[in-house]
């Protein structure tokens, strides 16, 4: 299985409605997609939203993160944000958030 993690943090309140638009739009897209095996999303307090995604190929992700809405959620996120965070990996099981956010952490050089 193929998993993707991100994060997002917004720059400001003003930010939300646009941020919710667009995730509401990507979530729609993902319940179509295939190669979809596994989504969730996270939050933490207003600001910084995470989601976890499992698919059943690299190619899977990518067709779906390069189209549709979710390629015009990412072009807004630049404008949106002031971090945009990422991991991918092979795994056989569906890891949990600490084990996701952990990985990230140590990636992007956080003790968080």
């Amino acid at each position: 299985m193929f998993i993707s993690v991100t994060r997002l943090h917004l720059k400001g309140k003003r930010k939300l409605p646009k941020f919710f638009f667009h995730t509401i739009k990507s979530i729609l897209q993902s319940k179509k997609a295939e190669g979809l095996k596994f989504s969730s999303f996270n939050k933490e307090g207003w600001d910084t939203y995470w989601t976890l995604t499992v698919w059943e190929s690299k190619e899977d992700m990518i067709f779906f993160r390069n189209n549709g809405n979710h390629l015009k959620a990412m072009k807004t996120s630049r404008t949106i944000a002031d971090k945009l965070e990422y991991i991918n990996c092979e795994r056989e099981t569906i890891p949990t958030w600490n084990e996701c956010k952990d990985k990230l952490y140590k990636k992007y050089g956080r003790l968080e």
